[in-house]
């Protein structure tokens, strides 16, 4: 038990040093960058080394009574990234106000791995967990793209 741990505690220590090495390499990722469809929405995200601000819209199909539904939100949070730069995993709190009949406002977080798709756009994969203000609540996967708006990296 305590080897596993020793070995683990020393991977987290090499993969951080490694990340700081990159950073100094590369600058931190800072800009407006548009986000194409669920994670996080479709919309815009700021964005300055670990940290975005994001708001948009937020489609998703939902099972309900054995019926699917297509529902719709507003969503607008914060992403938090574990790279300032290039590919690695993120965790995305946000607050949601619907815009379809029968649902309520909520909460939704997802988290997952993004990662550079083609030059500048960059894929999003994840999971979502949606819970609105009356109880629901329902896991979706969330994919979504972005791009740099604007001159430089």
């Amino acid at each position: 038990m305590r080897l596993a741990f020793a070995v683990t505690l020393a991977a987290a220590m090499i993969a951080g040093s490694t990340e700081v090495v990159a950073q100094t390499a590369r600058p931190a990722e800072r800009g407006l960058y548009l986000t194409i469809f669920r994670s996080p929405s479709t919309g815009l995200e700021w964005r300055t080394a670990h940290v975005g601000v994001h708001g948009g819209y937020y489609p998703t199909v939902i099972t309900r009574d054995g019926q699917r539904e297509n529902v719709n939100f507003g969503r607008a949070g914060v992403t938090w990234y574990a790279k300032s730069q290039g590919a690695g995993v993120y965790v995305s709190p946000s607050v949601v106000w619907s815009l379809s009949d029968g649902w309520k406002n909520g909460a939704l977080t997802d988290a997952g791995f993004r990662g550079r798709v083609f030059r500048a756009l960059n894929g999003r994969l994840g999971v979502g967990v949606l819970t609105t203000t009356d109880g629901e609540v329902r896991v979706n996967p969330t994919v979504g793209l972005d791009i740099k708006l604007g001159a430089g990296r």
